[in-house]
């Protein structure tokens, strides 16, 4: 099932469509590098006003449905 982060920031939010083989939970701290390519990762710690810049925490899991069908949508918070 295709997953959709969302990496965001107070200024940007960044989009990546990944296919893994779990789904995170609320709370969760996830190590965002090893979901991003490295001109988003880099867009988004630039973005940053006060972040670590290695790890991100779950804040939402949400379940949706486009035309293609449906699809996890997880959003993840870049700031300390």
């Amino acid at each position: 099932m295709q997953i959709k982060f969302i990496f965001s920031t107070e200024n940007k939010d960044v989009e990546s469509w990944l296919e893994i083989p779990f789904i995170p939970r609320i709370g969760e701290w996830v190590t965002v590098p090893e979901f991003l390519k490295e001109e988003e990762f880099a867009e988004i710690k630039k973005s940053a006003n006060c972040w670590s810049g290695l790890k991100g925490v779950v804040e939402t899991v949400d379940y949706r449905k486009n035309n293609a069908g449906h699809h996890i949508e997880i959003i993840v918070w870049c700031e300390d």
